[in-house]
Order: structure tokens, then C-alpha cells, then sequence
């Protein structure tokens, strides 16, 4: 990658009662290809005749070639890259950690993820997918906590955009939701014979990769973090 980079982010599973695990995740593509990249992913969707919004909670049997090719698309580009935080909600110490405060505890999440990836010597823009919440600062607080960070812990780093957009607006955001959710239903559902559970096992047997685990802290394509609290 160069040393602009675009990052789109969205979480999967926060508010699911049901759902033991939530996970925040990233694409990543450097600012020059994202343009590349958007071009191949409309052509696989013209070619699918898939004109909605990219989600991963409306994946179905009628679109799964459709599916498999994003997963392609995303497995061949050595311009994309995801990373994602897998939280175990009922390990969260909310009140001794977060003041209770469930929204700020996620965010703290979103915050672990990011300022483990922000590299020295880049030039990072970062896409929110919209979420509606109790504190209106928290995006802003976000952003604010990742700047004092890269000012401290890395060398020619900056932030030159943060911001929060509605999905139905940004595909690759939508790429992100696809990912996020693939990794979060792998970790909650025990459904094996569901066209989700499909393509979980495509990505996982074109990635060599087990989606209920972390990986390798320094894996490039897929990183993915298990997180569990300091004991």
C-alpha cells in the first residue's frame, strides 16, 4: 500500500442480545486504488444484477454466486486488506471499566482496533458507517483519542479525514459490513448448513484462515483479533 490510506469501518452484532460475540471491523485500500477497486466491484454487481445495498444480514440463496465473487474480488486484490476485534460481550466489565455505559464501551473497542493499524509515514482517511447513539460526541471522541495517539506513538502520521456516513451511500463501507458480518456470524451461529455458513467456509478455504480465532498479530491480508480481558 502507499501512504494515503482509506479505511471503512462497521460492526456487526452490538445490539443482538442473542449474539454471545460483537465485532468491529476495517477495510483498508490505499487511497490511489480505491477508485480500481469501486470499478470491479460495480461490475460484479451489474453482472449479478445486484442493485441494492451490501449486507451481510440480507445474504441469501439467490445472490450467492454474487457473494462468492465479492469474496473473490476481495481474496484476489492485493489493494484491500481487513482487519477486525471479535469482544466476547459477557467478559466486558462494563461498570468497572466503562461506567456502565455500554456505547462507550464499544467505542473504546473501535478505538483498539484502529490505533493498532495506524503505521508510521501514512496519511490515514477514515469512513464510519452512521450509527445512531445516546452521546452525539462519540465519533468526535473517537477521532480525538486516535489523533492524541498518533501524535505520541507514531512518526509522520496523520489523520486528514473522520467521519460518519450512511452506508446506502459509500460500497465500501458496505464492504466492511459484508466482511464484519461474515466474521461475526462464523463466531455466534451454530447453523452449518445456512448459505451464510457457506460462505464462511469459502472465505475461510480461500484465506486458509479459521474466522473463530485470532490470528497471527503480523498477518497481512486477514488480521483478526479475539480480544479477552488482562487477567
Amino acid at each position: 500500500m502507499d501512504n494515503i490510506i482509506n479505511i471503512y469501518c462497521d460492526e456487526s452484532s452490538v445490539e443482538n442480545n442473542e449474539s454471545k460475540f460483537f465485532v468491529i471491523g476495517a477495510v483498508f485500500v490505499s487511497r490511489n486504488k480505491k477508485n480500481s477497486v469501486l470499478g470491479k466491484f460495480k461490475k460484479i454487481a451489474k453482472e449479478y444484477s445486484h442493485s441494492t445495498e451490501l449486507k451481510w444480514n440480507k445474504v441469501g440463496s439467490k445472490y450467492l454466486d454474487f457473494y462468492k465473487k465479492i469474496v473473490d474480488l476481495f481474496v484476489t486484490s492485493d489493494d484491500l486488506i481487513f482487519r477486525s476485534i471479535i469482544v466476547e460481550k459477557n467478559k466486558v466489565d462494563f461498570d468497572g471499566y466503562h461506567n456502565n455505559d455500554r456505547e462507550l464501551a464499544f467505542y473504546k473497542f473501535y478505538y483498539l482496533l484502529l490505533k493498532e493499524k495506524l503505521a508510521n509515514q501514512n496519511n490515514y482517511y477514515i469512513f464510519l458507517d452512521r450509527k445512531p447513539t445516546r452521546d452525539r460526541n462519540r465519533a468526535r471522541s473517537l477521532h480525538s483519542f486516535l489523533e492524541s495517539y498518533v501524535l505520541f506513538n507514531r512518526v509522520n502520521t496523520n489523520i486528514r479525514h473522520f467521519q460518519a456516513y450512511d452506508s446506502k451511500e459509500n460500497k465500501l463501507i458496505q464492504l466492511a459490513d459484508f466482511f464484519t458480518g461474515l466474521i461475526a456470524y462464523s463466531n455466534n451461529s451454530s447453523d452449518q448448513s445456512s448459505v451464510k455458513q457457506e460462505l464462511v467456509s469459502y472465505f475461510e478455504s480461500k484465506l486458509a484462515l479459521d474466522t473463530s480465532k485470532s490470528t497471527s498479530y503480523g498477518s497481512q491480508k486477514v488480521n483478526i483479533f479475539k480480544w479477552s480481558p488482562k487477567i
